[in-house]
This record gives structure tokens, C-alpha cells and sequence, in this order.
């Protein structure tokens, strides 16, 4: 069960650590499953989940090279480089480059994001593509520092963060909002899953692009309930919920539903 659970890994802070010796890409039992959800949305709704701008073809082909090398696998042919990496991972990859007006979304295969599609941020920069989440906007301390961790990003070190919503239901593909009411029409928060992200930062050295990739676990709240230290993650839970402000709660769809859902893990 990873940390972010406990309370270690706030909401609406940067957060990056060093990578370390944990493995960067993950291979465990979510890969077949994942793989073949995968093959569907790029079968029957691939301008949802590829992108890609001019440009980014030489930063996409070195991604390709690095996960090929890191996994020692051979990716099938693809006419987007971008594309044939994505289907050996369990995670999505985005691309950012440099540009005159900061580091840009140029590329990305993302077939499992959380309430947000990949049409409505590729090519703008990363204030803009942060544009909805509080305190990351343009002008914001943590929009500019962000912009200078991109800028001092080492090959040779790659970091990682957490991040982590509430959903209804365990849909990997789920780009829409979730309805006011997602944990059920009771009067108890019935229908709960952790969505956590593992996301990591990795600078390509020959393109100088970042690779960025969203690696998600679903988990529901059950799985928690039933764990030997139910008590120190849902208190984790608790009281990270409990800190958000007006403009967070909003931005992780909890306004309609955050006292069901405080009153879920508090029993």
C-alpha cells in the first residue's frame, strides 16, 4: 500500500523527492489489465488519449530507446514513437520541452487521467496546464518554482511524487468530472476508491526534454478498513481532507459529499 495514504504525502504541495532505488517503472499484476485497456482507447478513441505536436517526434523516439533499455523489451512499430512506449507500461507518458513561454506540453499518450483530457492542455505550458489546480496557476510561488525544478532536472536523477483524489468507482479511463454525488445515493459513503498517482520526472539528455510519467492505483476503501493499520491510514485520510480549504475541496469534487465521507472513515 503506498504512503501517500497515510498522511506523509500532503494534497497541494510539489513534493518531489529523489527516485532513489525504487524501481521507475513499475511491473506488477495491474500490467496485463492495464496493457489491455490500453490497446482498446488507442483502438477505438485514439485522438482522446495521443497527442502530439511538431517537434516532439525526436524527444519521443529517445523515450521510446530509454523504456525499450530500461524494460529489455522491444516495443512493437508504431507510427508514434510516443504510442509504442506507452503500450510496454503500465503508465502514462507526457512530454515537456522548453520553450520562449516555459516548458511545454508537446506530446503525451495518456489513457488514464484523473477528470481532465489531454486535448485541453497539450501544447500549453505547464502554468497553463496546471491552470484549475489551486495555487499552481500563472504568477503563483509554486508555478515558478516548478519552472526552476524543470530547468535544474539532472538525467541522472530522476524524482517522484504522490498525488491522490476519491472516486466512485474504479474506472482507469475517466476524463470526465464526476457527477456531485459519486459514492452513492444513501446515506452513507458507500462506493469509495482511492485514485492514487505515482508520477515521476525524468530529463532526457540528448532532446533535454522531460519525460513525465502517471503510474495509477486504484484501491478501494475497503481494502483499507480491512487493513492491520486501518487506523493510522484513515486518520492520514482524516486529516488531509479535513486541511483543504473552499477552492481544494471543490477542485477534488468533495463539496456535495465531504461529510459523508469524513463520517465513512471516522466509523
Amino acid at each position: 500500500m503506498h504512503t501517500p495514504y497515510d498522511g506523509s504525502q500532503p494534497l497541494f504541495r510539489i513534493g518531489l523527492a529523489p527516485l532513489g532505488d525504487a524501481p521507475w517503472l513499475e511491473r506488477d499484476e495491474r500490467l496485463p489489465v492495464y496493457l489491455a485497456e490500453k490497446d482498446r482507447l488507442l483502438r477505438d478513441h485514439r485522438d482522446a488519449v495521443f497527442g502530439a505536436e511538431p517537434g516532439s517526434d525526436i524527444a519521443q523516439a529517445e523515450t521510446l530507446r530509454l523504456i525499450e533499455a530500461t524494460l529489455n523489451a522491444t516495443a512493437k512499430p508504431d507510427d508514434a514513437p510516443l504510442i509504442a512506449a506507452a503500450r510496454l507500461v503500465a503508465e502514462d507518458l507526457a512530454l515537456l520541452q522548453k520553450s520562449t513561454e516555459g516548458w511545454r506540453l508537446t506530446a503525451g499518450c495518456i489513457c488514464f487521467p484523473s477528470s481532465w483530457t489531454l486535448a485541453e492542455k497539450l501544447g500549453k505550458p505547464l502554468h497553463d496546464v496546471h491552470g484549475s489546480v489551486p495555487d499552481f496557476q500563472h504568477g503563483t510561488r509554486n508555478a515558478a518554482i516548478i519552472e526552476r525544478i524543470f530547468d535544474n532536472l539532472r538525467p541522472d536523477e530522476p524524482v517522484i511524487r504522490w498525488n491522490w483524489s476519491v472516486y466512485g468507482n474504479d474506472t482507469l479511463h475517466h476524463p470526465h468530472l464526476s457527477p456531485p454525488r459519486r459514492f452513492g445515493d444513501g446515506e452513507h459513503a458507500e462506493s469509495v476508491w482511492l485514485r492514487v498517482e505515482r508520477q515521476t520526472l525524468r530529463k532526457l539528455p540528448q532532446s533535454g526534454a522531460v519525460l513525465f510519467t502517471i503510474g495509477v492505483h486504484l484501491t478501494p476503501l475497503e481494502a483499507i478498513e480491512a487493513h492491520p493499520e486501518r487506523e493510522r491510514l484513515t486518520e492520514g485520510l482524516i486529516r488531509q481532507i479535513e486541511a483543504l480549504d473552499e477552492a481544494q475541496t471543490d477542485y477534488k469534487g468533495l463539496s456535495a459529499e465531504r461529510a459523508l465521507l469524513l463520517g465513512r472513515l471516522r466509523r
